[in-house]
């Protein structure tokens, strides 16, 4: 499988925003299963990646992108530091907690 980090993913591929122009859909509705534009994004110990092809463990949401993929390929879509998760784990950052 190859690895794109997410500036060679963005150099590569152009998403496509959804009818509410999200990036990310919570389905794949109406788009072929089997289509070469549809990535599936997963939560890995953290982080988010796009995988081709649709998958359902560890699924975040899906994308479609204008340009097909013509491999297996793994690439990074939001990478979190371990600080940021331990800020998120505590409740820290982002808005105030009650």
């Amino acid at each position: 499988m190859k690895q794109l980090t997410e500036e060679e993913f963005d150099k590569q591929f152009t998403v496509v925003l959804d009818a509410g122009g999200d990036t990310v859909r919570n389905d794949y509705k109406g788009i072929d299963p089997d289509s070469k534009n549809l990535w599936t994004i997963l939560d890995a110990e953290g982080s988010l990646y796009a995988v081709t092809g649709v998958h359902r463990v560890n699924r975040f949401g899906y994308i479609l992108t204008e340009e097909p993929w013509t491999e297996d390929i793994e690439a990074v879509w939001c990478l979190f530091s371990d600080e940021e998760n331990d800020a998120e784990d505590d409740g820290a950052g982002g808005e105030p907690q009650p």
